[in-house]
């Protein structure tokens, strides 16, 4: 009878682990949205409808190929680069995008990996 009380507090634990763990992937989204803006919001949106700003639009970036989506105009370096999009790549080109492909035309430079990870993060949310 012990026995069974054990496992239903077991199941108690473990319920409110999971609970903490969705509200965490809740905090954590949040927390990469403001960095993406922060960040990369002023050269960037991640509506695929919407007009390019400095830099392309962001969503979907995932899986696609550096240079290649339509109505931008990339420099001929990225487009040269042969880059597909991966969580890796992209940690890599937000580091800093001009030691990765030299000679393409972003600035931008993120040297903090916890910052790094949560703009991939909110990338990754939006699906590729």
């Amino acid at each position: 009878m012990g026995f069974g009380r054990g496992i239903g507090l077991a199941g108690l634990v473990l319920a409110g682990a999971i609970a903490r763990t969705a509200v965490a992937e809740e905090v954590d989204l949040a927390a990469a949205e403001r960095q993406f803006v922060s960040s990369c919001g002023v050269c960037h949106v991640v509506d695929p409808d919407a007009p390019a700003r400095q830099g392309p639009p962001l969503a979907g970036i995932l899986g696609r190929a550096a240079g290649s989506r339509a109505g931008y105009a990339y420099s001929d370096a990225l487009k040269r680069s042969g880059i597909v999009w991966t969580e890796e790549t992209l940690d890599r080109w937000i580091e800093n995008a001009q030691a990765y492909v030299p000679g393409t035309t972003m600035m931008y430079r993120q040297a903090k990996p916890e910052r790094r990870q949560l703009i991939i993060a909110y990338l990754k949310s939006l699906g590729g």
